[in-house]
C-alpha cells in the first residue's frame, strides 16, 4: 500500500510539472527567436496598422516583428516604405504578388526570398532606423536565415528611386 501511494504521489507530480511545461509550438517560437538574437534580429511582438486594397482603411493586425536596426539612420530614406504580400492600388508590383509604397530596387537574392518565403510574412516595413519583417513565425530556421539575409539586403537599401 505504501509502494502504491509513492508512486500516485511520483505520477502525480509528473503531471503537475508536463501540465506547466510549454507546449511544443511555443517551444518552437521560442527556438526561432534565440536563433533570430543569434543572427543579430531584434524580436517585438506588436500590432501594425495595414492597409486594405483601396488604402481607405488600415487594418490593425497583432504580429511579431523580427527587426534590424541601423547603427546609423539613413537620412535620405522617406519616413516608411511598406513591402506587402498583397495589391494596394497606388503601391508598385515589385516582385511576383508583393507591392511596395515606394519605388526600390531590390537584389536578385531579396527577390528570391520574396518569392520563396514571402507567403510567411505580413509585410515588410523600411524606416530611416531600421527593417522590420513582420510574420507570425510559421517558418523553420532556414526561412528565418532567409528572412535575416533580406533584412541586411533591406539595410543596405540608402536611397528610394524616383
Amino acid at each position: 500500500m505504501t509502494a502504491l501511494i509513492v508512486i500516485f504521489i511520483t505520477l502525480s507530480l509528473m503531471g503537475s510539472a508536463l501540465w506547466i511545461m510549454p507546449p511544443k509550438k511555443e517551444r518552437q517560437r521560442m527556438a526561432l527567436r534565440l536563433h533570430a538574437r543569434k543572427l543579430g534580429l531584434i524580436v517585438q511582438l506588436t500590432s501594425i496598422d495595414l492597409p486594405d486594397k483601396w488604402d481607405k482603411s488600415l487594418n490593425r493586425q497583432k504580429t511579431t516583428a523580427y527587426s534590424l536596426y541601423r547603427s546609423k539612420p539613413v537620412a535620405s530614406l522617406p519616413e516608411k516604405v511598406w513591402l506587402l504580400p498583397y495589391e494596394v492600388w497606388k503601391y508598385n508590383a515589385l516582385s511576383n504578388g508583393w507591392w511596395s509604397s515606394d519605388s526600390i530596387a531590390l537584389t536578385e537574392d531579396s527577390r528570391h526570398v520574396l518569392d520563396v518565403y514571402g507567403d510567411l510574412l505580413t509585410g515588410v516595413k523600411i524606416t530611416p532606423e531600421s527593417v522590420a519583417l513582420y510574420w507570425n513565425e510559421n517558418g523553420d530556421e532556414d526561412a528565418l536565415e532567409a528572412m535575416a539575409r533580406l533584412a541586411t539586403a533591406l539595410a543596405e537599401i540608402k536611397a528610394i528611386a524616383s
